[in-house]
This record gives C-alpha cells, structure tokens and sequence, in this order.
C-alpha cells in the first residue's frame, strides 16, 4: 500500500473515530437543551396549579366566612315568619327568641324593636330582647329603658330598606364590652301590616376571631369592610409583603361587605422552590449517566444484553402488576343479588387501562339492603396512578365498613390522601349508597363526571345534579357535602370516567357529552355494549385514557322505608338519621328538612315519656296523587291519643305541665302540609305530608 493510501485510511478511520465522540456530545447538548425546556415548562405548570390552589383556598375561607354571618339572615328570618301568627302574648314572644338564639350560638344577642302604635305593652315603646350572658345562658328583657333604639341606625335603615333588610356598621350598644354590627329586617303582621324590626347582634371580636379562623395561612391577613369601603375589622399584618403579595377579595352578598384576603407570593415560591431543585438535581445526573452510556455505546455491547434482559423482566413484572390491580377489583360484569331472593338490582361494571396498570378505579359491596359503590379517576398515569389507585379503594374498604353515609367515607379518605402527597396527586371520585327497596341514593362527589339516571319507559336521559366539591388529596379540612335523590324500577345509574367523554378517533374529534348521552340512551343499562359503542368510535386510534363503566338498574318496586324500635329515647338518633336520609334523597329542600326532623323528634319523645307503647315505627315514602310528597308516618301500640285534636300549645307553662304532644303538634302545624291521625287494630297511626 502506498503513503496516500494509508494516509487515506488513517483520515477515514481519524474521521470516523472523532465522529464516533463527538456524536455523544451533540446528543448530549441537544438533551441539555431539551430538558431545559421541560424544567421551565414544569416549573411554569406547577406555578400555575399553586396559584389555583391557593385562589381555591381563598374562596372556600369566604364562603366559611359567608356562612357564619348568613346565620344572622336566618335568625331574623325565624322571627319574621313567626310574626303572622303572633297574637301579643310577650312571654310567646320571649320564648321564641331565646329559641332563635339557642339556634344560632354565634349570635350575640336577637330582637325585636316595636314603635308604640305596634307595641305588646299597649303605646310604649318596647323591644323584647334575648342576650346571651353566657355560653349556656340566655335571659330575655325589655330594652325600651336601656336603649334608644328608634334613633339607631340599624332601626332606621331596615324601615328604609325595601324589606332587604340592614347591615349596621359597627357600634357600641351600651351592654357590651365590645362592639357590635346588627342585621336588621321589616315585621309584618298578618295583615301584611308593618308592626316593627327583628334584628341580631354579632360582637366585633367574635368577628375578628372568625376572620382569624379563616385565614388560609398563618402571616395572611383578612380584613372586612363595609359597602362604602369603610374597615371593619381586620386581622393579621397587612403591611407586610406589601409590594409581593396577593390580594383577593369578593363581596359578600346580602350583607353588601367586602372580604379582602392578603397572602404573601412566597408561598408559591417556597411550594415549587424545593421541587425545582430537585427535578433539576435528577436531570442533571440523567443528563451526566446518558452521556457516559452513549460514549461507551459502541464498546459495551454486553450492556445492551442486560438493558434488554432487564426491559423484559419489566414487562413481565408490569404484566404482574397488572394481574394485582385487575384483581382487586370487583369481577368484570359482576351482578349482585340477595341470597335466596330474586334478584332487585342489576349491577355492571368494566374498567379498561391505557397501560398495563391504570388509575382509575371502581368497587362496590351490599351489607343486606344498602348497595356501597365507588368510582373514580386519579391524576397522572401509569404506576404511580396505580399506587395511588390501590390507597384509594383500600381506603374505601376500610372507611366503609366504619362509616353510616358516603360524606363520611369522602372525608375519611381525604384526609389520610392529603396527608404527605408532595405531588399533589389527585383522586376525583364519586361514592354512593343505594338503599334497594326504597330506591333512596345517598352520593357525595369529588370533582368527578356527572353521572347520568336513565328512564327506562321513557328513554329519557338526565345528569344527576352535583354541588362543586374538591377532588380527595388537595385539602384534608375541606368539608364535603352530600347530597340524594331516589331511583324507580327500571332506572338506571349509568357512572363512568372522563377516557369515555374526551376518547378521540384518528380525526381527533372528542367524543364528548352530546354523544355520549345518545349511547347512553340507545344502550341503556348495558355495559358491554356501551364499551362497544365507545370503542367503536375511536376505532384505530390509540386509547389515550383509562376507560371505567358502571351501570346500576334497580329491578324491583320501590318499597317505603320502614325501621321499627324498642320505645326507647336512646334509639332517636337512629330514626332521626333513617328520617334524614330519606328526606335529602327525596327532595326535601334542607331547611324544611331540618324543622321537619324537630317536628318528628318531638312527636316521639312524647310517644317514648306518655304512650306507654312498646315500639315506635317509621314509616317514610314519596306519594305522588295530585302533586309529590313526602309521606311520614309514626305508628306505636301505646295508648290511644290524637295529637291532631289537641289544643294550641301555651308556652307560658313548663315543659312538664303541656299536653302530650302539644309542642310538636304545634311545629307540625306550621311546617306539615297535612296532618292525620287514626287508631287501626290498637295501633296509634300519624301520617304526616309534607310537599316537596
């Protein structure tokens, strides 16, 4: 060979050799690069989801704050129904505001404030008042001599609001410490006449230990002022963090007050710094070993041998892992039926992973007639998902078999899900519970898809109306609310996660939900073809979420809730929570709900201390003749004793001088649509309606 030729070979080997490192450091920058990118993309992303959380926390700080100070809308409330049926007997009155202000705990003091052409005590002016001395004592006065009240604000403004009612700014009323703010609202009598001014009292330092309370960080600061921007009260150092902060604020409708909340920027700063740091620590040391593997690539092939060995040890574990998850799961297409008995509901589910182990989830288990059932979805794929999938219907296991209604088992498994989650992964779930016979559904939702109920006679297709509450794993104090309706024969719950509504074909078109009510409608009940259904319209494209259905069809009658017990106060909670759940399920708006419980506890405490009975039965269905209602019956087989024909109750005698029945025939009448009593085989029989 001659020098040209070696010197051409040495050239080509020199410049295959220098291709051969240099290649890993072009790969490597373009990684650098590359992952940069992703940091500051990541770190924007959980800058933004910090900020949410925090704004969430925020809102839900005034709306605690909100709820505390409606109390005093619903306390002149009270009063002001009360009054149509107000015929001037004082010690009537008294009694009921001491009632009020044993309701409301909060309240410092409630009354109500007469001109003298209106006055009980026949042309003086008079204000009967409640004030609570103590936290468990309450006495009840005239105040005409310690107040001058038609020259205060509070009077004035309610007679000049246009029946909205006043909110005062704060003063000093001269029998307290500190001051206070009245909520102040028009008495009419029933006539429709003007006979004067309900109004409650909150003490200024009560509020500013509420706004305290509410503060969603220990150096926050909230603040109240009025609606001509005049402060309040305030707590906390608002000078603080002046120019890095922020500031959030919302008016608090009907009280026209403005809630500002301060929180200092650093808490987004020091939520993602920590994070960061990390994420980048791990891609600087990914970045480092991927530039040492790819330098010996071409010298180490026995290392390829073992990274393949490795993959398919993987596979074979993620096929394991997957077996796991399946298995804890109910059976696909599992039915569920009393034993010995035909069977009253129809129960489907499936659940379709994107990968070999998925994060969403589904359980169900019957304790005699109520049917516990659970459907969910968490944030993020693959294992991790599947880790925090398993926590979840473990946890709804064991709440379960500890808890009597689904808000218990919602609250239960957030916190222990909120509870050392740096990632701030999420679950949205929605649990319920079904009492077969009766058809009543008691659910809780977390920030999952609404379900659909299903008509089967007339194929008509309706979302369950959900309240707004947070997913699990964000906030363990957060407070969810529960809510029910009732499911005929035939009915069916069709439940389902968002990989069903936002599937997409090839063409990248959503299925979404106009479609997906249609299959819904067309399918009904049945959970392998709606899967089709689904799986048809994506067709060839790649399933891009984990896929769960869920239908339950109740197949028999709706039967009336019925619970006999021992005459026995002890047993009251039991018939009064049996009592609740029916009554949210059928539709009874919460405040009738909440008076119509009082009725009923009355009623059957004076059936425990005079009937002599041995047992107490409740009886509760819905009637639907010329419009629906809430049918209650108590039967007993005591002595015979129509409350109906008692006379009115008078509230000057003690408790243990009335008739029997005499205070809850009173709340009935004012609450019930329609009475009725009747004696049937030695049986006391009372059925009370109410409207819904």
């Amino acid at each position: 060979m001659c020098i040209s030729e070696k010197s051409c070979t040495f050239a080509g080997n020199y410049e295959t050799d220098m291709r051969q490192k240099t290649l890993p450091i072009v790969c490597a920058v373009f990684l650098v690069v590359a992952m940069t990118v992703q940091f500051f993309v990541s770190y924007q992303r959980e800058k933004a989801d910090l900020m949410k959380q925090m704004e969430y926390k925020m809102e839900s700080a005034q709306k605690d704050f909100l709820f505390e100070i409606y109390d005093m809308h619903e306390a002149t409330d009270e009063i002001t129904e009360f009054f149509p049926e107000f015929d001037g007997n004082r010690n009537q009155l008294y009694a009921l505001l001491e009632t009020v202000l044993g309701h409301y705990p909060s309240l410092y003091c409630c009354y109500v404030a007469f001109p003298p052409e209106s006055s009980p005590r026949g042309g003086r002016w008079s204000c009967p008042t409640a004030f609570r001395v103590t936290e468990d004592s309450i006495i009840t006065y005239d105040a005409e001599e310690t107040i001058h009240y038609d020259e205060r604000d509070w009077y004035i403004g309610a007679l000049n609001s246009n029946d909205e009612g006043y909110w005062s700014l704060p003063y000093n009323d001269g029998t307290h410490a500190d001051p206070v703010f009245t909520y102040a609202q028009k008495v009419y009598d029933s006539h429709g006449r003007l006979v004067g001014v309900a109004g409650a009292d909150y003490t200024l330092a009560w509020t500013a230990q509420l706004l305290e309370e509410i503060k969603p960080y220990d150096d926050a600061a909230c603040e109240l002022f009025s609606s001509d921007g005049t402060l309040i009260v305030g707590c906390g150092d608002t000078t603080k963090h002046i120019h890095d902060r922020i500031v959030f604020e919302k008016v608090l409708s009907p009280t026209n007050m403005r809630l500002v909340i301060t929180v200092p920027k650093c808490h987004i700063r020091n939520g993602i710094a920590g994070i960061s740091l990390i994420t980048l620590a791990v891609l600087l040391a990914g970045l480092l070993t991927i530039g040492l593997l790819m330098r010996h690539i071409r010298k180490e092939h026995d290392a390829f041998v073992r990274i393949e060995t490795t993959n398919k040890l993987m596979e074979k574990e993620m096929q394991i892992a997957h077996d796991i998850q399946m298995g804890m799961l109910p059976s696909k297409g599992e039915r569920l039926k009393v034993k010995g008995e035909k069977e009253d509901i129809d129960l489907q589910a499936t659940l379709i992973p994107m990968r070999e182990v998925g994060g969403d989830l589904y359980d169900f288990h019957r304790e005699g007639d109520k049917l516990w059932f659970i459907i969910g979805d968490v944030s993020g794929k693959g294992v991790p998902a599947a880790m925090f999938m398993s926590a979840a219907v473990n946890l709804f296991r064991a709440a379960g078999s500890q808890s009597t209604s689904p808000r218990e088992i919602m609250q239960k498994m957030n916190v222990v899900l909120s509870e050392n989650n740096p990632s701030l992964t999420f679950v949205t779930a929605f649990i319920g519970r079904l009492h077969v016979p009766t058809g009543e559904l008691l659910y809780c939702n977390a920030g999952h898809c609404e379900p659909l109920i299903v008509e089967s006679q007339k194929s008509k297709v309706e979302s369950l109306p959900l309240v707004p509450n947070i997913p699990l794993g964000f906030d363990g104090k957060f407070k969810f609310v529960e809510q029910g309706c009732m499911l005929s024969q035939d009915e069916t719950l069709v439940l389902y996660t968002d990989g069903v509504t936002e599937a997409r074909n090839r063409a990248h078109q959503m299925l979404g939900m106009k479609r997906w009510c249609s299959i819904v409608e067309s399918q009904k009940s049945q959970v392998e073809s709606l899967l089709a259904e689904v799986k048809a319209f994506i067709g060839k494209a790649e399933q891009a979420d984990d896929i769960t259905l869920m239908t339950i069809r109740k197949t028999s009658p709706v039967e009336p809730l019925t619970l006999r017990v021992e005459n026995r106060i002890d047993h009251l909670p039991e018939l009064r929570k049996a009592l609740h759940d029916f009554g949210l399920s059928a539709g009874l708006e919460a405040r009738a709900l909440k008076k119509t419980e009082v009725a009923i506890e009355e009623m059957i405490v004076n059936i425990v201390n005079y009937s002599q009975a041995t047992w107490i039965e409740l009886e509760s269905k819905v009637e639907s003749q010329k419009s629906k209602a809430l049918a209650i019956t108590l039967r007993d087989n005591g002595v015979e004793f129509d409350p109906t024909k008692q006379a009115e109750v008078d509230t000057e005698k003690v408790t243990a001088e009335r008739q029997i029945g005499g205070l809850g025939i009173a709340l009935l009448r004012k609450i019930a649509d329609d009475v009725r009593y009747e004696r049937r085989d030695g049986i006391n029989e009372l059925t009370i309606l109410k409207n819904l």
